[in-house]
């Protein structure tokens, strides 16, 4: 695919972003009954964020994989990733209403992604909700929730799904985008205590992290 044509899918990431902003907003309208959320409404995430992620992953998967069912499959991913990333950075929530049903999409659309199959996915689900299940428990019963919690597992099952697992080593998608994403929030989570942008015992969002080593493992599929 040509600089220009990547540019021109690129600019259907950016729609995209917008549209999944605009779909967070809606989502995230219950939110109101709860206890007061100063961010509800509009914000830099969806108007400037995820439509940037958007054009940018677009256009760098284009460039790599060219036009095909897999970059349909992919492209359809980096929206659904993006919606999760931009929820989880504003509320610290990933919401069921996204991940089951991608769930049921992921096992539908294996056989048409690169590299991945039916039983890759489904064990890629199996080893993506087994690695994150042990971290949810211990955050539920020793520190009330606060930090890790089951939506990430649930995150975890929907990535091990779109990037699938097999017992061939140059195949253990699933375990590196869990790896990448762990590495990334181990590296940020540091620099902000570094810096006292975060102080120990404060929660971190883990779900972006974990969107975005997903993201590092589908480009390279």
């Amino acid at each position: 695919m040509s600089g220009e044509e990547a540019i021109g899918w690129g600019a259907l990431g950016l729609v995209g972003g917008l549209l999944m902003g605009q779909l967070s907003l809606l989502l995230e309208r219950p939110l109101a009954g709860d206890e007061p959320r100063p961010r509800l409404g509009p914000t830099y995430i969806e108007l400037a964020l995820l439509p940037l992620l958007g054009f940018v992953g677009f256009a760098s998967f284009a460039l790599r994989q060219g036009m095909g069912a897999g970059l349909l499959v992919h492209s359809l991913w980096i929206l659904v990733l993006l919606q999760i990333l931009g929820f989880d950075l504003k509320h610290r929530l990933v919401l069921d209403v996204v991940t089951l049903p991608g769930l049921v999409l992921a096992l539908a659309l294996a056989s048409f992604s690169p590299d991945l199959s039916l039983p890759r996915a489904l064990f890629g689900f199996l080893v993506g909700g087994g690695l994150l299940l042990p971290l949810a428990v211990i955050s539920t019963v020793f520190h009330h929730g606060e930090g890790f919690g089951w939506g990430d597992v649930k995150l975890g099952m929907l990535i091990g799904s779109i990037t699938g697992m097999s017992l061939d080593y140059g195949q253990l998608y699933a375990l590196w985008a869990l790896v990448a994403g762990a590495m990334l929030g181990g590296v940020v989570t540091l620099l902000l205590l570094l810096s006292r942008r975060l102080h120990l015992g404060d929660a971190v969002p883990y779900g972006p992290f974990l969107v975005f080593g997903a993201g590092l493992i589908l480009y390279f599929m």
